[in-house]
């Protein structure tokens, strides 16, 4: 009888870990898998900032803006997010990314970054694996960047660049850890990255409104840096409401405005500029 039990608990314990292993296999998300039924017309303000330990202060402040719209482009069905990045100083970074609509492949983008020191614009068109790059860039980076306009057309991947509105669409549901592979104009090709589904968290409005969110970390395709990526995923309308990174032992913020920070009402011409 003694001989039994121990012969039943090894093989509960192998079930246990074999359970385990398998639980923590990331499963593989294809363009089937996303929820691409939950993308919609909408515009979105992130306040962005830096900070460290709590009082700390928060440094390098922005509102990132993004613009989703369903368009027709060169005859095909497609989502287009146009992304506007500014601080205290102007503009900072613009992007405007066409998808197809089907199964969210990237068709264009042209992007800009500016800098104190510099300005960099890019063009890509992935099917053709064709790119461009106006402005000064280090000849590492450069080389890197040009490395990937081939890789782009060696299949399917999520722009890594239209995260904001395009992660949520993962299959969250399922649990457990999501593989997906993607890429962003930088890389030197696409890569797999696993989103892994920590739990669930609510999150409560000034307004009182409650927002059932999943939970998901990233460590951003660099497992065992120490850096990570958590985002706060509202369940009901798939949308990032928060998102946290650790990185070099400082925070990242990106938090979800009730309203998106647009001008509505332009100012009107000063006398001086009427005369």
């Amino acid at each position: 009888m003694r001989a039994r039990c121990s012969v039943l608990s090894l093989a509960l314990a192998l079930s246990a870990i074999i359970g385990a292993a398998g639980a923590a296999t990331p499963v593989r998300v294809n363009p089937a898998d996303l929820h691409l039924e939950q993308l919609r017309p909408a515009t979105m303000t992130y306040l962005v900032y830096m900070h460290g330990a709590a009082g700390s202060g928060v440094k390098r402040a922005m509102l990132a803006t993004s613009e989703v719209k369903r368009e027709q482009v060169d005859g095909k069905d497609a989502w287009v997010i146009e992304q506007h990045w500014e601080d205290e100083n102007g503009s900072v970074h613009t992007a405007r990314t066409v998808h197809a609509a089907k199964d969210a492949a990237t068709l264009s983008q042209t992007s800009g970054w500016t800098r104190p020191d510099r300005r960099l614009t890019t063009i890509v068109e992935p099917a053709t694996g064709r790119g461009s790059i106006e402005g000064e860039l280090p000849e590492e980076s450069r080389k890197t960047m040009e490395a990937g306009f081939a890789a782009m057309q060696d299949g399917w991947w999520m722009n890594w660049h239209s995260d904001l509105t395009l992660l949520p669409l993962l299959p969250y549901e399922k649990g457990g850890t999501l593989r997906i592979r993607l890429f962003d104009v930088g890389m030197a090709a696409p890569m797999d990255v696993d989103y892994t589904v920590l739990g669930e968290r609510a999150l409560v409005g000034a307004d009182g409104r409650r927002r059932d969110c999943w939970l998901v970390e990233t460590e951003s395709g660099r497992p065992g840096s120490g850096n990570y990526q958590r985002f706060w995923i509202d369940k009901a309308s798939r949308v990032v409401v928060k998102e946290e990174d650790v990185f070099n032992g400082k925070y990242r913020s990106k938090v979800l405005l009730e309203a998106p920070a647009v001008i509505e009402f332009p100012l009107p011409p000063t006398p001086a500029a009427q005369g």
